[in-house]
């Protein structure tokens, strides 16, 4: 047995800490794209918001693919290091290289400007996915153990609130330190990308893929990717877990992408970004730790299905008045403690895939199936992404103003508020249709007698 990989077993505190460090540096680049890549195009590069949709989505759309193909070699990968491991540590230098270059404008709203920014962008997010999916794809290769990858995951989100709380403090108010020009994001920005290779290191070190994640029976490294996906099209609840990624992402983009619009411009001052985003992380870093016991004791289906009513009508009090901070700060808090048992699950329900697609099958699928809801967030982003810009542009948005017509004001608030709103629909609707937390122990079971 390869010196890094370990019998299966409680994974020790350490394990979960370095586990959850490498969601810190994948939540501050999420955020920094989805909250300030937008306005940071619109504003200081002074890019056209229809071009910037444009890019959005079409690199997300194109990127999505690599996605799906970095799962694969993450399935076909064997190597001292395990499976996900190495691409994660490789993937996460080349991320921060690439990020180094990403809030940089060297030429300014001219071809060459439009030419950089689509290159940079596409090169950060292929170099995004590579770590991210194989980092995700620890998820079921540290542990068998469904109440674990629970864990895990609440360990992973914890700590990536915490990495996102710090970016909505620091960014704007050090971007105005520096006159809100280009330099300041650079300055910024620059700073976390030299951290990256380091943070995925951490975790790199720290972290070891289990024996027990060869399939039962001895198919490993026989299945063809074709065998893979053809196993994973006959089970349910990967198409289920893939519809809900989309849901939570798309709820997730808007919420965040148009942060930064209505700070500076429905509220009145960009720096209360730091605001809105600490009630959105807060609530998350204080909730998860508890979030373990009550989705052990209710499920991960029931307790998610709960949260979103809370969310829902979280969402609805910003009519009561949509200047106001306070009522602002109130309606994300109630949004945030209800998306938090579907942000504590999410990920451990594509853990569960992967035990019961290996049960169903007897091909085993971690890569494909962390690379696919991969897919399914890259697709959701770069729609939501876009969605903003076009929203902007539709309504007349004009980044070198001070204030935007009540047209443009009234389209940020609405989007804020209804696309939210019609996302948590479509989860409630997916999860109706869930039922795997009832069968995931007898699944565990079957699949340790299959391999003792």
């Amino acid at each position: 047995m390869p010196a890094t990989i370990k019998p299966q077993g409680k994974l020790t505190f350490l394990t979960k800490f370095a586990f959850g460090m490498g969601d810190f540096w994948t939540s501050i680049g999420n955020i920094a794209m989805a909250t300030y890549l937008t306005m940071f195009y619109t504003d200081v590069v002074r890019l056209s918001p229809s071009m910037v949709a444009s890019m959005l989505l079409v690199v997300r759309l194109v990127v999505a693919f690599w996605d799906l193909t970095v799962g694969i070699l993450v399935d076909q990968t064997k190597s001292r290091w395990g499976k996900a491991r190495p691409w994660m540590l490789f993937g996460g230098i080349a991320y921060g290289i690439a990020f180094l270059f990403l809030f940089l404008d060297p030429f300014g709203n001219s071809l060459a400007g439009v030419i950089y920014a689509w290159a940079v962008y596409a090169v950060v997010n292929v170099a995004y996915s590579t770590v991210n999916v194989s980092y995700a794809s620890l998820t079921s290769l540290l542990t068998a153990d469904s109440d674990e990858k629970t864990q895990l995951n609440i360990f992973r989100m914890t700590i990536a609130n915490v990495g996102a709380m710090l970016v909505y403090v620091l960014a704007m108010p050090v971007v105005n330190a520096f006159g809100g020009t280009s330099i300041g994001w650079s300055v910024f920005f620059g700073v976390i990308a030299v951290m990256i290779p380091f943070g995925y290191w951490f975790t790199f070190a720290n972290t070891h893929e289990i024996a027990s994640a060869e399939p039962a029976g001895g198919k490993s490294g026989k299945v063809s990717v074709g065998g893979h996906f053809k196993a994973l099209v006959r089970n349910r609840y990967w198409w289920l877990t893939l519809g809900l990624n989309f849901a939570l992402w798309t709820y997730n983009g808007i919420a965040n992408g148009m942060a930064a619009y209505i700070a500076k411009y429905v509220l009145g001052n960009s720096n209360l970004t730091a605001v809105i985003g600490l009630a959105t992380v807060i609530p998350m870093v204080i909730g998860l730790p508890f979030a373990g016991p009550l989705v052990a004791r209710f499920g991960k289906r029931n307790s998610s299905m709960a949260g979103l009513v809370l969310v829902a009508a979280g969402s609805l009090l910003v009519f009561i008045d949509p200047s106001n901070l306070w009522v602002f700060f109130v309606s994300i808090i109630v949004r945030m403690i209800g998306i938090i048992p579907m942000n504590a699950a999410l990920n451990a329900m594509s853990g569960d895939v992967v035990e019961y697609g290996e049960w169903q099958s007897g091909v085993r699928s971690d890569g494909i199936v962390f690379s696919s809801s991969s897919f399914s967030m890259k697709v959701a982003m770069g729609v939501s992404s876009a969605a903003i810009a076009w929203v902007l542009g539709a309504s007349g948005y004009d980044g070198s103003r001070a204030t935007q017509s009540a047209a443009t004001v009234s389209a940020m608030v609405n989007t804020f508020v209804w696309v939210p709103v019609a996302m948590v629909v479509v989860m409630a609707v997916l999860l109706f249709f869930y039922d795997l937390d009832g069968r995931i122990g007898q699944v565990g079971r079957e699949l340790a007698a299959r391999r003792a």
